[in-house]
């Protein structure tokens, strides 16, 4: 089944691969949205993108190196970032985006398999010194969410392709293959937040705390679709 979604600067198709076409200037560019395959994509490239996706909480939740981290989560897998909780935005054969997401209903478990896989990754004692914030944070990425929604745990796009409708055509991608979506972003980043707000998710919720005397504030938005 061929499912097509438009609008003026953007068209995608979803077939086994999911495919958005994105034209600009005359020209198109196809990007290419496929489950995590270790033996095929990049690891590497695949856990410094994921680094970015929130420079501010990654450090924090992942020590000092987050690349070095989620790296060793990529090849655990069990987590988060196993297939097909992991898609690879391709572009010419080069990974230039990556969304990590799952069905609201599989959240509760999924983090705490996760929670494992962060185990063996980071060390026990190091782990451990992760569960204040840890907690704290559980606290602040909250609220309601329809169980049958899906989340997006993370999305990244390479800052050398950014500014080229991509992260647009990934999230309208997801869209035709969920009724609801939901996501944390950080407040302060107001890039980030109009972006999602641009591509149709509205405010829903925020929570806030604090971390050795740094605020951290997270929104929860949500986008419906509309078939």
């Amino acid at each position: 089944m061929l499912l097509i979604f438009y609008n003026p600067q953007i068209t995608g198709n979803i077939t086994d691969n999911m495919q958005g076409t994105h034209k600009r200037k005359g020209f198109e560019e196809y990007l290419v949205i496929e489950t995590l395959d270790p033996s095929k994509h990049d690891i590497s490239s695949v856990a410094r993108l994921l680094s970015l996706s929130d420079e501010n909480i990654n450090p924090l939740l992942f020590g000092k190196d987050p690349e070095k981290t989620i790296k060793k989560l990529l090849k655990l897998g069990n987590n988060y970032f196993a297939p097909p909780y992991t898609q690879c935005a391709m572009y010419k054969g080069q990974v230039v985006g990556i969304i990590v997401g799952f069905k609201v209903n599989e959240k509760t478990k999924l983090d705490q398999r996760s929670g494992l896989s962060f185990v063996k990754a980071m060390g026990l004692l190091s782990f451990i010194g992760k569960i204040p914030f840890i907690i704290k944070l559980d606290k602040v990425v909250s609220g309601e969410m329809d169980p049958d929604g899906y989340y997006i745990h993370q999305l990244s796009v390479d800052p050398v392709f950014q500014n080229r409708g991509f992260g647009s055509t990934i999230i309208n991608t997801t869209a035709h293959e969920h009724k609801k979506l939901y996501l944390h972003v950080n407040c302060e980043n107001e890039r980030a937040v109009s972006f999602y707000k641009n591509v149709g998710f509205r405010e829903k919720s925020r929570g806030s705390t604090s971390y050795k005397g740094k605020c951290i504030c997270e929104c929860l938005m949500e986008k419906n679709i509309a078939f």
